[in-house]
């Protein structure tokens, strides 16, 4: 154990720390450099029922998670899907860089409430084609380190039984049809508080499905915790992020 802390502290020591984002030199000990962190938007202030981002002009309730729209109770979602979390968020699910989960997962973390009083983490499941394709399951290493961090235990009782094209390649925000059959739950889980791990939520019809598995199954509140949400077409946001990324 001690030589391994002296091996990275030598690694820390005489290797430049590299800003992620842009690939300069980073002024942080973090995954990215002070400007490149400044830069993602933040999602604020957004309504903790289905978070989307709710400009100053709204005051009274939401205009979008009309009654009965979700079978979710909450949505912590503490970033705007922009560009700079775009880039990660893409590199960290289809080119395999696995070693963004711990900062994707801290940028996470900043944005829970602090009394959460969750029984149980249930990752976002992928059709077995998808997991196969892709190697791994982003939204499963996401909660093995929220639970690590909260020690809340991780449940896989959720299943996805149903294939289909990525979100990312269907039209904008298009609203795909899910079934109810779409997930599929193997437990019981009566009376459980629940936070379902997802990366970035866009129309909520992917979490509103497997949310309804859960409730279907016991459960007793369910949230939705993700990275990022990406705003609705036309709708007003937080900022704009101004900095470029290439994809490598």
């Amino acid at each position: 154990m001690r030589i391994q802390q002296h091996a990275n502290w030598l690694l820390n020591t005489l290797l430049p720390k590299i800003c992620r984002l842009c690939q300069q030199h980073s002024d942080t000990d973090h995954t990215l450099c002070t400007f490149c962190r400044d830069s993602l938007v933040q999602n604020s202030p957004a309504c903790v029922r289905c978070g989307e981002y709710l400009p100053a002009s709204v005051t009274h309730g939401c205009p979008y998670c009309t009654p009965g729209r979700f079978a979710f109770d909450a949505c912590h979602a503490p970033w705007q899907y922009s560009e700079g979390l775009r880039y990660l968020i893409h590199r960290w699910k289809f080119v395999q860089t696995t070693n963004l989960t711990s900062a994707l997962a801290d940028l996470l973390l900043e944005g829970l409430p602090t009394d959460h009083s969750i029984d149980r983490l249930i990752p976002m499941p992928l059709h077995w084609r998808r997991t196969w394709q892709r190697g791994y399951n982003q939204c499963a290493l996401l909660a093995e380190y929220v639970s690590r961090e909260l020690a809340i235990e991780v449940s896989n009782a959720l299943s996805c039984s149903m294939y289909q094209a990525p979100q990312h390649k269907t039209p904008h925000r298009q609203a795909r049809e899910l079934s109810d059959k779409h997930f599929r739950c193997g437990q019981n889980l009566e009376g459980l508080r629940l936070a379902l791990i997802d990366d970035v939520m866009t129309t909520g019809q992917t979490a509103h499905r497997a949310a309804q598995c859960l409730k279907q199954a016991g459960a007793e509140y369910v949230t939705i915790w993700c990275i990022a949400k990406t705003p609705k077409p036309g709708a007003p946001c937080a900022g704009t992020a101004s900095n470029s990324y290439a994809v490598h």
